[in-house]
């Protein structure tokens, strides 16, 4: 921090990474400032509304292509009771998020991402970005690669 309480200011040559711009994209879409791991736990043990579903399919994400999160009938009905979604369902939820975030930080705009995440690609097996993150290590995958082209690899 700076002289000037509550203001960052980077050091001179500092390059803030995608990552640390997808993680507040991710804190404004919850309304939660998520500053390390323990918060994204915190945030998911709480749960969150289904509305915040809504902000995957404004980084590209189409509703079907979302079922694997939550199924259409369940989300049917934490909507009528007005429910949260369970930590698994937010889990789920907010792993998608991340990756969407970083991968529209990392290229630059949601249609190179969309693209990027829907492709096919050797590194994972022949499967896409998408279909690969619905597990953690899949994610934990396609974040790392993600990373990896942030910071100039290409994959």
């Amino acid at each position: 921090m700076g002289a000037t309480a509550g203001v960052y200011k980077p050091e001179p040559g500092y390059h803030e990474t995608a990552s640390v711009r997808a993680m507040r994209r991710v804190s404004e879409i919850t309304g939660v400032d998520i500053q390390d791991a323990l918060d994204e736990v915190r945030l998911i043990q709480t749960g969150v509304p289904p509305m915040l579903l809504e902000s995957l399919k404004q980084l590209g994400i189409s509703q079907s292509e979302c079922q694997w999160i939550i199924k259409p009938r369940t989300l049917a009905h934490r909507k009528s009771k007005k429910e949260l979604l369970t930590q698994e369902e937010t889990g789920r939820w907010f792993r998608a998020i991340k990756i969407l975030a970083l991968a529209v930080e990392v290229f630059g705009n949601q249609g190179k991402a969309s693209e990027w995440l829907r492709k096919s690609r050797a590194r994972f097996g022949g499967h896409s970005a998408l279909d690969i993150m619905q597990n953690e290590p899949g994610a934990q995958l396609v974040e790392e690669t993600l990373n990896q082209i942030d910071s100039g690899y290409f994959a």
